[in-house]
């Protein structure tokens, strides 16, 4: 029987992977944000100074139901967003001592116009007991009393559509308790510069509106 040879194969050399593609890096994504700002309408109804003579408490109460909504302005924008809408406030629900949640509905009404004198006719002075940062209180006298607006910072949480798909209201949330104050004039939106608050002690009315509001200023007596 003849004897078969074998020939050895060549072991089959496999071509080398392909390199995985390599991700390019894409743009981050654009930040979504429901940050607006609501400007409330107050007059001043006490202040108290330090024993320096300095602004250390404001007490306000609010002239309107009427705030503007107004969209922050991006920081790298070249020009401030200027949109402004009316809404009149129907519910407040504090929380922690900030404003808590707060429903609005739009309004047509146009936000009373407010005197942008910066000064205030006094009717009294007194000591407060009690409060070594801020013993002495001011109180304007009816006639002669400074308005101020109070810009809070708040999340957009719920839109209420009626049956005509039109926004019939708006639901935001603040747990901030830091606020902005300015006489009238400043402009539609906090200043650079304007000097900032802190809710100390909110009172509401018996039929849930803000009744009084005690602001400190930050850095300043932190309590009254």
């Amino acid at each position: 029987m003849p004897e078969t040879t074998q020939t050895p194969t060549a072991p089959i050399s496999k071509a080398p992977a392909p390199a995985p593609p390599v991700a390019k890096p894409q743009p981050p994504p654009a930040t979504m944000q429901t940050s607006v700002q609501l400007t409330f309408s107050f007059e001043i109804a006490a202040m108290q100074l330090t024993p320096s003579f300095k602004m250390g408490v404001l007490k306000v109460r609010p002239v309107s139901k009427l705030v503007t909504m107004r969209l922050p302005s991006p920081q790298r924008a070249q020009s401030a967003l200027n949109l402004q809408v009316a809404f009149e406030v129907v519910k407040i629900q504090p929380v922690a001592g900030a404003l808590g949640t707060i429903r609005v509905v739009p309004s047509q009404q146009q936000r009373p116009s407010m005197a942008g004198m910066p000064s205030f006719a006094v009717a009294g002075v007194q000591v407060v007991q009690n409060s070594e940062t801020a013993p002495v209180q001011l109180t304007p006298s009816q006639q002669g009393r400074a308005s101020v607006f109070i810009t809070v910072p708040f999340q957009i949480s719920t839109l209420e559509f009626s049956p005509s798909l039109e926004i019939a209201s708006v639901i935001l949330n603040s747990n901030s308790k830091q606020v902005v104050v300015q006489l009238p004039g400043a402009g539609p939106g906090p200043a650079e510069g304007a000097p900032m608050f802190e809710i100390a002690n909110l009172e509401l009315s018996e039929n849930g509106e803000i009744a009084m509001m005690q602001l400190n200023l930050l850095g300043g007596p932190k309590r009254a």
